[in-house]
Order: structure tokens, then C-alpha cells, then sequence
């Protein structure tokens, strides 16, 4: 079967594009959302979602790419002596975990505010996007951690921070924070009020790890 010229050269200016707008994010904008994530993390992210930019989606999307590459490119720098023991779907697994974790996260977002908030597509991926910058912390803290000499890899951070060392599980602990804080000023910027937000954002980013470990498990196992 031949190949469509014209359709070969739209497939190859969409690789061009979305190359060009993955740059432009990392040179621009996304130094402004991580700056804004930690200086401004109440009236900065509030903003952020109440009124999300029109290459807001694009940009979420990269978040997506750009953590799924870092999870599985970290999980094999990582693995050390296992990567022998671990075939492909092993590394496709740690990838897609967290990536799992962000799309459960924008789900939920979308769930409570079709009911107690105003819906917006764009605010709702960006939400779990932006969740993106702390669970990307946490391949960070396995590289620190393996370099002091601990044995953990990314899925003991997952699932048994402690076994790894007291500081990493507080460590852990703030991040996860950091995830409710996200989700927090995103229901609550679109109207849900803040007394409900309170309660249901420790509860959807817990379930969003239960739920997205189990999907993973299922998938791979």
C-alpha cells in the first residue's frame, strides 16, 4: 500500500509543530508556571484556573508527554542491576502511573464541578497537568536518594516512602500536599465552595492513586 504524499507531509508538519510548541513552552511559560507554582501557590494557581490561556490544553498536554518521559527514563536510570530482570512493560508501567494519576485527577475535577462548580475543559486538564510538577519532584528526590546510597526505586517512593528513609516519607508527605493544594484552588476556582473543596481535595488525590495504581496493575499484570 502506497503512502499518501500530501498526508506523509501534514504528519510531519504536526511533529514540526508540536516540537516547535514543546521549545516555546519550556522557554517561556512553563518558567512562569513553575515560578508560580511555588512563590504564589493560592492566588497564582486560583488565577491560573479561573482563567486558563488558550494554549493552555497544548500545554497541558506536553506536562503529560514530559512526565511520562521522565518516569520511564528515570525508572531505567534507576533500576541499576534490575533492568536485566525488567522487560519493557516494567518500565512502561512506572511511566504510566503517574500519568494515570494526572488524568484521574483532571477526571475528578470534571466531576465536581459538573456539580457543585462551573465547568471548563481547559482548567479541568490543566488541573491534573499542573499536578505533573510535584510527582515529576519525586524522580528528583529517587536520583538524590540513590546517590546518598539508598536501594529504593520509584515504586518504593510510591508505595513505601519510609522503607527508604524517614525524610524522604516527610518529603513524600509535603508533596502530596503540594497535589491537594492543586486541586484545592481548582475546584474552588470555579466556583465550588471552599468549605466543600476542603474536604473532597485530600480525598479525590487519594483516591486518584488508588485508582490509578489499580488501572496500572491490571493493565500490566
Amino acid at each position: 500500500m502506497e503512502n499518501n504524499p500530501s498526508q506523509t507531509a501534514a504528519e510531519q508538519a504536526e511533529k514540526v509543530n508540536f516540537a516547535k510548541e514543546v521549545k516555546q513552552f519550556y522557554a517561556g511559560d512553563f518558567k512562569t508556571l513553575f515560578r508560580v507554582f511555588f512563590t504564589d501557590p493560592f492566588d497564582g494557581l486560583y488565577a491560573l484556573f479561573h482563567t486558563p490561556s488558550d494554549k493552555s490544553s497544548m500545554q497541558a498536554l506536553i506536562l503529560f508527554a514530559s512526565v511520562f518521559v521522565l518516569y520511564f527514563l528515570g525508572g531505567f536510570i534507576l533500576a541499576g542491576q534490575m533492568r536485566e530482570y525488567m522487560g519493557f512493560a516494567g518500565f512502561l508501567n512506572i511511566a504510566v502511573i503517574p500519568v494515570l494519576v494526572m488524568l484521574t485527577i483532571s477526571a475528578f475535577s470534571f466531576l465536581i464541578k459538573s456539580i457543585s462548580g462551573k465547568i471548563n475543559f481547559k482548567s479541568e486538564l490543566l488541573t491534573g497537568a499542573v499536578c505533573g510538577i510535584p510527582l515529576a519532584l519525586v524522580v528528583a528526590l529517587a536520583v538524590v536518594a540513590k546517590i546518598f546510597g539508598s536501594d529504593g526505586n520509584l515504586m518504593t517512593f510510591f508505595f513505601n516512602p519510609m522503607a527508604v528513609g524517614s525524610l524522604v516519607g516527610v518529603f513524600m508527605v509535603y508533596l502530596l500536599l503540594m497535589l491537594v493544594n492543586v486541586f484545592y484552588q481548582s475546584l474552588t476556582s470555579g466556583g465550588t465552595k471552599p468549605l466543600f473543596a476542603w474536604y473532597l481535595s485530600p480525598l479525590a488525590i487519594l483516591l486518584s492513586f488508588y485508582l490509578a495504581i489499580t488501572v496500572s496493575n491490571n493493565l500490566f499484570y
